[in-house]
């Protein structure tokens, strides 16, 4: 071990470097660190002359890694999980905790399932901060490189899809909150409530689609595609209350999980209408990564949170 190097090396830079890696945004990771973005830029000034390697390069899109970086970036995350166990004390008590959770969801997740746990949670863990970030295609990935701690995401029960619960990977621990269909909703004074409601009406109306982790098609577009029926995507969305929004001011048709139009029609004057095909149901998932088991303070906060969302 090469004692003589460590000791010359700031192990706050090893985070600074991971966040980095995270982020590949200098702006986004001194907002994260709680540092200016010049403090930032020296710390990756005096990497890059520890490592003798760029690191980072410039591009339109933001950092882009060098292959040493992301060599080291698979070495850091069992490293500083070690240095995180190693700081953390064997217990966790919630009342006096003042750790950050990351959780990744979808804004429907969020919607359905934050009323039942965010009371009680704030009331056992008045220090704890949650900072939510949106569930994407990356979410897996940095669930396994340590960047997330939970997530809520929902899969299909369908034999056919490719997005069961048997398909995530099996470091990913699950447990289903709940078991949901779909519904399609409509603007109150759509055209399509003066006509009779079946499977020619649903297709010859424009839909509004939200997309989630890279994809904007799911099991309903596949079965009717077998049906030899299509259903025209007029507008592609990043989020269920922006759907929801446009569905509102339009003719297009929102279809969203069945427990969550519950919520839409409450909030929106939006009218729900059956969908007009047999589907396989979907399931609701809370998921971590098997690395988190033995964590005290995961361990806590996703028992709390199983316990108030589905007891």
């Amino acid at each position: 071990m090469r004692l003589e190097l460590l000791n010359r090396l700031d192990l706050n830079l090893l985070i600074v470097l991971h966040v980095l890696l995270e982020e590949r945004n200098g702006s986004r990771a001194a907002l994260r660190l709680h540092l200016s973005q010049s403090a930032v830029s020296k710390a990756l000034g005096r990497l890059r002359d520890a490592l003798g390697d760029p690191l980072f390069l410039r591009t339109s899109h933001g950092l882009e890694p060098t292959p040493r970086a992301l060599q080291l970036q698979q070495e850091l995350i069992p490293l500083l999980h070690g240095l995180d166990g190693v700081l953390q004390p064997p217990r966790f008590n919630p009342a006096s905790s003042e750790r950050e959770f990351v959780i990744a969801s979808m804004d429907s997740a969020f919607t359905l399932f934050a009323p039942l746990y965010l009371p009680t949670l704030t009331r056992l863990a008045p220090g704890l901060t949650l900072r939510y970030v949106e569930w994407d295609q990356d979410s897996l990935g940095k669930m396994a490189q340590g960047g997330t701690d939970l997530a809520f995401t929902v899969r299909e029960n369908s034999e056919d899809s490719d997005m069961r619960m048997d398909d995530l990977p099996g470091s990913m621990e699950q447990r289903l909150l709940a078991v949901d269909n779909l519904t399609c909703l409509v603007r109150r004074d759509h055209p399509v409530l003066r006509e009779e409601w079946d499977l020619a009406a649903f297709s010859s109306h424009p839909h509004v689609q939200t997309y989630c982790e890279g994809r904007d098609r799911w099991m309903l577009d596949y079965r009717l595609l077998q049906m030899g029926v299509a259903r025209r995507i007029a507008a592609s969305v990043p989020s269920f209350e922006a759907a929801l929004r446009m569905g509102m001011h339009s003719d297009m048709i929102v279809t969203v999980s069945s427990l969550y139009a519950r919520h839409a029609v409450q909030v929106y004057p939006l009218e729900p209408l059956p969908l007009p095909i047999r589907l396989d149901s979907i399931s609701h998932l809370l998921i971590w990564h098997q690395g988190r088991e033995q964590d005290p303070g995961h361990r806590w906060l996703r028992d709390t949170l199983l316990g108030l969302i589905s007891p």
